[in-house]
């Protein structure tokens, strides 16, 4: 079951959709899917990866997604910044806590599906507050995040290293967080997108969700085995999506902490080496 919210894009459509679904393309979208840069070489190769896309996605009963850390409103001021024509199939946005179906005529569709996985907002709220009183206690200060904002079940920190020991106190995040019972992501932030250089993302979610759950869940929905899923990332929270699609991949241009922990990528950065990865897969 879904809701129903018009996208806030003018002129948008959808990719072209089939009846059946027989492989499933999982784009993060910051610095991955969308060059914040927008340089005019990176948004002609976009543009051109669209209509490829578009076309894939008729021929080869392809669906695409977009499995992002940002919210709606961010990602349609983004569309517009880059220019773009086409939305995808469906959207996972707000680190994969909140998702949505696109209709060919460009309607949000909230999937209702997916909200049984999601705790009492207040509840979750409360385990959220304690687990920072119990951080802050602890002598380790998180500052929330005013760029990407806050949403109903993501709530976004920096942590800035003091010098100490950086293993000890992500172990110990990881600790709180896990016996508070919330979800958890860490990964060096990426300037490239915005994030202050040298700091860390730490982001709570309710447990059962987040980027792989997400897919995990559309794969389900769209009868595709993880063998016929395609994952596209450029970052720490990318990895979990892209260790369970089938076929995960780095872009050239991701950072090297998470060049460090996953070894399959493209061979140029952004559309280019996306679109040159996919057409092994579909000419």
């Amino acid at each position: 079951m879904v809701g129903k919210e018009v996208f806030a894009v003018d002129a948008k459509r959808c990719f072209a959709s089939t009846d059946s679904t027989k492989s499933l393309i999982c784009f993060d979208f910051d610095e991955t899917y969308f060059p914040h840069a927008c340089e005019d070489g990176q948004l002609e190769d976009l543009h051109g990866m669209e209509l490829y896309l578009d076309r894939i996605a008729r021929q080869y009963h392809v669906k695409i997604a977009w499995v992002t850390g940002s919210d709606c409103a961010s990602l349609a001021d983004k569309m517009k910044r880059a220019h773009l024509t086409y939305m995808p199939h469906f959207i996972a946005a707000n680190l994969g806590t909140e998702l949505y179906q696109i209709t060919a005529s460009g309607e949000r569709k909230e999937i209702y599906a997916w909200k049984r996985f999601l705790p009492v907002q207040e509840e979750f709220n409360e385990r959220v507050d304690g687990l920072i009183d119990k951080l802050s206690l602890d002598g380790i200060a998180l500052q929330p995040q005013t760029m990407h904002g806050q949403s109903m079940y993501k709530k976004n920190f920096y942590y800035f290293p003091d010098g100490g020991d950086l293993t000890d106190v992500l172990h110990r995040v990881r600790q709180a967080a896990a016996a508070a019972e919330v979800g958890l992501n860490v990964n060096a932030c990426n300037p490239r997108a915005g994030d202050p250089d040298g700091a860390y993302d730490i982001d709570f979610i309710p447990l059962n969700t987040g980027k792989r759950a997400a897919v995990r869940f559309l794969a389900s929905h769209c009868m595709v085995e993880p063998a016929r899923i395609y994952a596209f990332g450029d970052s720490g929270n990318d990895l979990e999506m892209l260790q369970y699609a089938g076929n995960g991949y780095l872009v050239a241009n991701a950072t090297e902490e998470a060049k460090q922990k996953h070894g399959q990528m493209c061979e140029s950065p952004y559309a280019a080496g996306i679109q040159s990865t996919l057409q092994h897969f579909f000419l």
